[in-house]
């Protein structure tokens, strides 16, 4: 049997229990506006829910007890949330006790962009054979038989863009 049968019923029990449930909820959490957010859940769960809840006790009781699961589980995802945090910052503390050789870290980069530049120049069918080759880790048998191609010609397209990358990152 459904408590709320229509609107009007459920404006009569959020005007009536909306606040007493706030307060409940701030004596557990002591946050307002946490407490106001439990609370507002509560209610819309109830409002989503009303043809299906079957509510065997007084709505009261199941409002104050539902208040008090949401407060808990929220207890439990804060403090899992901060047990995140402070690993997190373990973390970075130890990272950073490290000495982090900035400048060598943005040549790295800087170098993979000038080679990843360097390809893109390449000629297409180049690009393609030489990607084959260095990223997917492809033998020169099985890109020649992947594009239908002659092994010597993955070949010289692998030279190629070897030579190409040596004169362009001499610079």
């Amino acid at each position: 049997m459904s408590v709320i049968k229509h609107k009007d019923d459920f404006k009569r029990l959020f005007d009536q229990w909306f606040n007493p449930l706030c307060n409940y909820a701030y004596s557990l959490i002591t946050n307002h506006v946490l407490a106001k957010d439990i609370v507002q859940e509560v209610f819309l769960h109830l409002w989503e829910k009303k043809d299906q809840l079957n509510i065997k006790s007084d709505v009261k009781s199941y409002l104050f007890k539902s208040t008090y699961h949401k407060t808990i589980e929220k207890i439990r995802h804060k403090k899992l949330q901060q047990k995140l945090a402070k690993e997190n910052l373990i973390l970075l503390e130890e990272r950073s006790s490290e000495t982090l050789d900035f400048d060598h870290i943005s040549d790295q980069f800087k170098l993979k962009e000038r080679i990843n530049y360097s390809i893109r120049q390449l000629p297409p069918k180049c690009q393609e054979v030489f990607l084959l080759s260095r990223k997917n880790g492809l033998t020169y048998d099985e890109i020649a038989n992947d594009l239908g191609i002659s092994k010597k010609t993955v070949e010289n397209h692998v030279m190629k863009a070897l030579d190409f990358l040596r004169k362009n990152l001499k610079n």
